[in-house]
């Protein structure tokens, strides 16, 4: 069902919007020396700049939903998601500052010896909270609000559409999971 009172086309398209982005994280995930979809520079520039078009496809999606409720919590949510974005970048900076590279590969180089999580064992456990709290898992796995109860953003979706901001999710917390390995467990060279 559509509501009637929202945009038709935006109310479809945004769902995928989001799981299209929540894909091209792919794009930047790199499993070996030289096994990857594209060589990108700046992996964790890019990986940034996509977690924040998601954040902005959750504040869409409540707009042209055209309800009240729905956009109260994508903004709320939205916000959150942003305001994560910001502390992770300021978390990772350490690690960048010490590899001296935006890119997965050095990272990985540079832990041939020891890796990250003696050396950041603190960053990594707020690193890991924080992935937590943006990919919506538990304890953190209401972020609209507890007080409402109800699905927040995606009140209004039902059935397919639903479904794709949840796969969108999905794929977040696997790619951050593959960042965290290459972060602080040296990547592929376990």
């Amino acid at each position: 069902l559509i509501p009637d009172e929202s945009n038709r086309f935006l109310f479809v398209t945004i769902p995928s919007i989001a799981v299209a982005i929540c894909y091209s994280f792919w794009m930047n995930g790199v499993w070996g020396p030289s096994i990857s979809l594209f060589e990108i520079e700046y992996n964790l520039v890019y990986a940034s700049l996509f977690s924040v078009l998601f954040g902005m496809c959750v504040i869409l999606t409540g707009y042209f939903s055209k309800n009240k409720y729905a956009m109260l919590a994508a903004v709320r949510t939205g916000i959150g998601m942003l305001n994560l974005e910001l502390f992770l970048g300021l978390m990772i900076l350490n690690v960048i500052f010490l590899s001296e590279s935006f890119s997965f590969l050095p990272l990985v180089i540079y832990q041939e010896n020891y890796w990250f999580i003696f050396l950041f064992f603190l960053i990594s456990g707020l690193l890991i909270i924080t992935f937590l709290l943006e990919t919506n898992r538990a304890p953190f796995d209401l972020p609209e609000a507890e007080s409402e109860l109800v699905t927040g953003y995606t009140t209004e979706y039902g059935g397919f559409f639903f479904g794709l901001y949840y796969l969108g999710e999905y794929l977040h917390l696997f790619f951050f999971s593959l960042v965290i390995s290459i972060i602080f467990f040296g990547g592929w060279e376990f």
